[in-house]
């Protein structure tokens, strides 16, 4: 088993959102107890930089233990004595915390790509928790599941994950994003009005669980200029670096190829394993040993795009051309085979 860890870039906001506050970064390292390496004063390239004060990008490193971060971020929050610190943190983020993920996310076409692109590659984020994203007919729903290590988590890190997740829409396709309803599992904040007027929307205190829902219509909205050939380019670095961490199992690494765009034209078995840098054979034989198959993946995920797609309400013709079947013929016995039912009537559903 894997420790868990963060990645430095994520160390970088809790940091600049307790420098925002007047508490020295090194002052928060040092009573969290929590040593990290620093980059040499080359890095202090703006001159309105004041002697003695560190800036987020001072402080380098590659992944943090679990345990650490939250050291640090109980730190910043005894600190800086604010209440609502994680709400605060999310409400300074900037999408260059994110390194890789910020790249996939800016270039994925649409809101839903972004966001299952995201998913896809969570771990070179953090390990510290699980984000889903599911479809009903008319809402998208995103939870939230924190994953402690030994120290256990504090509802900033929920509001933290939330009002991210809420900036990067708003900042990708339209100032005017809500979600129709917000979660959380805490109780009120003491300015609990100025967290509701960020969200702009009703807020359920002591849920069982953390979530974001919003009108599924907003998964449709493309993204501002993406660009798919930097996509592709970011994907390869993050599939290296998932694999570099030993976070990706080859079922994952082939999903996530398959996942992205949900484009299966060219994605054969043969493409794929060498995209993997495996021979065909090889590629076989591991996906045996995991107890799938380059088929039953790409089947699994033929399902659940169909289902989403269908949700949607794509045509025939558009179901067709987005999964890649030759015929509609075939879309109605894979139909038939996924859901027990006849596309029409999955579509009445």
């Amino acid at each position: 088993m894997f420790e868990q860890t963060v990645s430095g870039f994520w160390l970088k906001g809790i940091l600049a959102t307790a420098q925002s506050k007047g508490i020295d970064q090194q002052h928060v390292l040092a009573h969290a107890g929590v040593v990290l390496s620093k980059a040499g004063e080359s890095n202090h390239t703006n001159n309105e930089t004041h002697k003695g004060e560190e800036r987020p990008s001072d402080w380098v490193t590659e992944r943090v233990p679990l345990d650490a971060t939250v050291k640090i971020w109980n730190a910043a929050i005894e600190l800086t004595k604010d209440a609502m610190f994680g709400y605060h943190m999310g409400r300074q983020f900037r999408p260059n915390w994110f390194h890789l993920i910020h790249h996939l996310w800016a270039n994925s076409p649409n809101v839903e790509e972004a966001i299952r692109t995201a998913l896809a590659y969570q771990p070179l984020i953090s390990d510290g928790g699980e984000i889903s994203l599911d479809l009903t007919s008319e809402h998208a729903i995103i939870e939230y599941h924190p994953k402690a290590a030994r120290l256990a988590f504090s509802y900033h890190q929920v509001d933290a994950v939330l009002t991210i997740l809420v900036s990067l829409v708003r900042w990708s396709v339209d100032d005017q994003f809500a979600p129709s309803h917000v979660l959380v599992p805490h109780d009120p904040h003491l300015d609990a009005e100025e967290f509701q007027a960020f969200f702009q929307s009703p807020i359920e205190y002591n849920a069982p669980v953390t979530r974001l829902m919003f009108d599924r219509r907003w998964l449709s909205s493309p993204m501002i200029g993406a660009d798919p050939d930097l996509l592709e380019m970011h994907k390869q670095l993050a599939d290296k670096k998932l694999a570099e961490l030993g976070r990706a199992d080859l079922s994952t690494q082939i999903v996530n190829k398959l996942n992205v765009l949900g484009q299966f034209q060219n994605l054969s078995k043969e493409t794929v394993a060498e995209q993997l840098g495996l021979s065909s054979r090889t590629l076989q034989r591991k996906l045996q040993a995991e107890g799938t198959s380059f088929t039953g993946l790409s089947d699994q995920l033929r399902k659940s795009l169909a289902e989403s797609y269908i949700a949607q309400g794509l045509s025939t013709n558009e179901l067709v051309s987005k999964l890649d079947f030759q015929e509609i013929s075939s879309l109605h016995k894979a139909c038939k085979r996924w859901f027990g039912c006849s596309l029409q009537q999955k579509r009445e559903d």
